[in-house]
């Protein structure tokens, strides 16, 4: 069906216009994309690595976050920042698809392989979502999820509180913001034991550790993992 599908309707890159491989975007536009390389596996922060594997940070050996693992596509800058902006902001749900089509052409072996037999895309609240018209994490997860072989889970947590844009706010502040902001419905995971939350941009984690540690209190998940397509620096 992807076979037939390029056929039909051949990548064009959404920079140049010009005909393009696997993606809308150029192969050299897609090569020249910065990737996070020496950080942490569970929480992507800068790590040294040890005979060429990444390693544990000093925060992850002292305090373990409720993530299990952090795997995200690529450092949130140049033209990724571009696309998810334009997703976000200036009503470009296409670039959803985009987007994850490239995380999984960067490391989806390491997606393949995780795992995770879900997937929950991280909720909007009501009114934000009703202004912007979709979640951009869920359109991100479907592909995703059409991608890997995986479910989405999309009606097994809620935002119940318009929590204020987290852009300028401290990691501290954050958590504080994210406070009773999500509701669990327990019975959506009773079939699975790994899953996966999907995100556009993971900047210091925070929505993800308060949403992972949410549903660790009400279900018997025993690995939460955390997807990004970018994070930032």
């Amino acid at each position: 069906m992807n076979f037939f599908e390029h056929w039909v309707l051949p990548p064009t890159c959404v920079v140049t216009g010009l005909p393009a491989e696997r993606f809308d975007l150029l192969e050299t536009l897609f090569l020249a994309l910065k990737r996070p390389d020496d950080v942490c596996p569970v929480c992507c922060e800068w790590s040294l690595k040890e005979g060429g594997k990444r390693v544990l940070c000093g925060a992850c050996l002292t305090h373990p976050p409720a993530v299990c693992r952090t795997q995200v596509g690529f450092y949130f800058s140049g033209l990724v920042r571009q696309f998810v902006y334009d997703l976000k902001y200036h009503q470009k749900p296409e670039y959803a698809r985009l987007l994850a089509e490239m995380m999984v052409a960067e490391i989806g072996e390491e997606l393949k392989l995780s795992g995770v037999q879900a997937l929950l895309p991280v909720p909007l609240f009501s009114l934000r979502r009703r202004d912007r018209g979709y979640n951009q994490a869920e359109l991100i997860a479907k592909t995703l999820g059409k991608l890997l072989g995986l479910p989405v889970l999309n009606q097994s947590v809620f935002r119940i509180k318009a929590t204020p844009s987290q852009t300028q706010l401290t990691v501290k502040q954050r958590y504080q913001n994210l406070k009773g902001a999500f509701v669990v419905e327990s019975d959506a995971f009773s079939s699975f034991s790994h899953i996966a939350l999907v995100d556009d941009v993971i900047t210091t984690g925070a929505t993800m550790q308060v949403l992972a540690s949410c549903i660790q209190r009400k279900t018997k998940i025993k690995c939460i993992e955390a997807w990004g397509i970018a994070k930032t620096k």
